[in-house]
């Protein structure tokens, strides 16, 4: 998980606010990584992650990939009439 972790910050350590660089009030965590970690529970729930990984594994599903296809060709315009 920490390397995952480590690799979304730097594609988006330009995109974190201040907010998103503070501690928890438990002290505990990041409040990005902490968001991060409660987001990767959500996609594994709507099947976008698969929940049979190893402990610190975040692998993608089938319906993940068919997602990101999806979402890639409606940002290349390509499903639009």
């Amino acid at each position: 998980m920490r390397k995952v972790l480590n690799i979304v910050y730097e594609k988006m350590k330009e995109q974190l606010t201040e907010d998103d660089l503070k501690s928890l009030p438990s002290g505990t965590d990041i409040r990005w990584r902490n968001t991060a970690q409660w987001e990767r529970l959500n996609m594994v729930k709507e099947g976008l992650l698969r929940d049979d990984s190893p402990t610190g594994v975040w692998e993608i599903s089938e319906a993940g990939w068919a997602y990101l296809e999806r979402s890639r060709q409606q940002e290349a315009g390509e499903d639009e009439p």
